[in-house]
């Protein structure tokens, strides 16, 4: 699956439990291959995940998205309107939400090097 605005466009994994779900957008040629992962591997965590869970006959929209990919208002917009369009249940309940866009400044990793 994938996610389309304007001129950018990306891979999706889409996570179900019950009546909730999490997306994942990321970079699908920059993911490692089954046969690549044996010594040296990049584990790409992807350009950020949204999450809408129910609660009764409502329902919460969280996340964070990378500002260096989505880095206007319009395309993480698009981006809530992409998981919602996901359920049709999300269509007619109340739906508050908080994205966050975050900037990569570190991280932490093991890549079976060292």
């Amino acid at each position: 699956m994938r996610f389309e605005y304007q001129n950018f466009s990306c891979d999706v994994d889409v996570f179900r439990r019950d009546l909730d779900i999490v997306v994942r957008f990321y970079d699908g040629s920059r993911e490692p291959a089954e046969e690549e992962i044996v010594n040296l591997v990049i584990a790409d965590p992807g350009y950020g995940y949204l999450m809408l869970k129910f609660k009764g006959d409502a329902a919460l929209l969280s996340g964070f998205l990378d500002e260096s990919v989505f880095a206007s208002d319009e395309m993480v917009e698009a981006a809530i309107d992409f998981i919602e369009h996901l359920s049709p249940y999300s269509q007619s309940v109340y739906m508050p939400y908080h994205v966050a866009r975050f900037r990569q400044t570190s991280y932490v990793e093991y890549n079976g090097e060292y």
